[in-house]
């Protein structure tokens, strides 16, 4: 998966003798020397309006992406225009081990962490410069304990989604790296394990492809992309529509989750987690439409609840279609609970900040107080689930009277590859 929503900030492990990062008349990154480097290898090449910056140029808290340039003169990308071809040797992955249909790899954080080592020596000096000055603070797992546990009081110490607890105490980089892959814990293989699992397209680390944010948004996603189908091909990716001028230039992280238009269709990246699964590996709320799924313990039996959230353009209501089948009372009960329970959360909310949130006039000295970004992140996804569990009870009760009927998405599973 991809991340590129990382604020552009130094990390302490980055060398001060590294070349310094190209910027632009705002002084911000602007890529130049990662766009020469792809174009200067023969199979190389990146769109000439394509340009590298800040959202909100000049504007230090506003995230690094790509957009078609504004510049006088700059042409829009025409729709299955090639915005980039990046050739084999520019990317960094697990080397002759890759296959297309594997989407974890204990080789590709090893290679990547080698090349983080070397630096300004790398063979792919250019990228490793700007990965190099990533930070991972904004990923659950390397949270304080303070915005761990509050999250963890958000989804009832796991009742409610992301219900995969690997994402507290960075239990999947213990599970992953240091057990399964048998790394070590020093700072720059703890990075690669992070940018590998938060910017990787699958198995491969592909220099401006990961700088794309994510927006799952069909009016807003802009690209397709090709991954190789074996070792020495490259990797390309087109517009999917016209993007005029100014556009950001986005990818979907998760096209091919269960509520995508995409749905077995260009749907051969691991890219199928819902709205909680993006917040657990990337620490940001995406944009509805969203993809839920709830489970409803019961004694040794387990309820599934699936859903898509989704805003009616028209209206600006939100629409709820259930996946597979409608839930029942006992389901409903288990909503309102909930609500019930987030929103009682939401009543102490300026006792909790006061407890748990670091002033920001002082350094952080402990775990037992989150960070500000930690504070925000939470209340983003404890509002995100509130929206979705409060628009399930509405589609419920609708349903229960008669006043709507239900709308139902049916899949069947399929295979979608293998994990590391």
């Amino acid at each position: 998966m991809l991340v590129a929503l990382l604020l552009w900030s130094s990390l302490h492990i980055a060398n001060s003798d590294a070349t310094a990062l190209p910027t632009d008349e705002h002084g911000d990154y602007n890529g130049s020397d990662l766009i020469e480097w792809i174009n200067s290898h023969p199979e190389g090449y990146v769109h000439p309006s394509l340009r590298i910056g800040r959202r909100i140029p000049g504007d230090s808290s506003s995230i690094i992406g790509t957009f078609v340039s504004s510049a006088p003169g700059a042409k829009p990308i025409e729709k299955d225009e090639v915005i980039a071809t990046i050739p084999w040797d520019r990317m960094i992955g697990p080397g002759d081990e890759y296959s297309p249909t594997t989407f974890g790899s204990c080789q590709a954080i090893r290679n990547l962490a080698s090349e983080l080592k070397l630096g300004d020596n790398s063979q792919y000096a250019p990228y490793v410069r700007y990965l190099l000055t990533q930070s991972i603070e904004a990923m659950p797992g390397e949270w304080s304990k303070a915005g761990q546990m509050f999250l963890r009081q958000i989804t009832a110490d796991g009742e409610l989604p992301p219900l995969d607890a690997d994402w507290f105490e960075a239990a999947e980089y213990k599970n992953v790296w240091l057990n399964a892959c048998r790394g070590s814990d020093d700072s720059i293989e703890r990075l690669a394990y992070y940018l590998t699992s938060n910017r990787d397209e699958d198995t491969l680390m592909i220099p401006i492809y990961d700088m794309m944010n994510h927006s799952n948004d069909p009016d807003k996603l802009n690209t397709l992309s090709y991954k190789p189908n074996k070792v020495g091909d490259s990797f390309v990716f087109k517009a999917s529509r016209r993007i005029n001028p100014s556009e950001e230039i986005f990818n979907c992280y998760n096209r091919c989750h269960a509520c995508s238009t995409h749905f077995r269709e260009e749907c051969e990246t691991y890219s199928f987690r819902g709205t909680p699964d993006i917040f657990a590996h990337y620490g940001f709320v995406e944009e509805i439409p969203h993809y839920w799924w709830f489970d409803r313990n019961e004694g040794h039996q387990v309820t599934e609840i699936e859903f898509c959230l989704e805003k009616i353009a028209a209206t600006g209501e939100l629409s709820v279609s259930w996946i597979n089948s409608t839930p029942g009372d006992h389901d409903k009960a288990f909503f309102v609970k909930h609500l019930e329970r987030l929103k009682q959360i939401e009543s102490n909310k300026e006792g909790l900040e006061g407890q748990l949130v670091q002033p920001d006039n002082e350094n952080a000295t402990s775990q037992e107080k989150m960070s500000r970004l930690e504070w925000e992140a939470c209340w983003k996804y404890h509002n995100a689930l509130i929206t979705a569990i409060d628009a399930a009870i509405v589609s419920l009760n609708r349903i229960r009277r008669g006043n709507a009927t239900a709308k139902l998405i049916v899949h069947d599973e399929y295979d979608i590859g293998d994990e590391l």
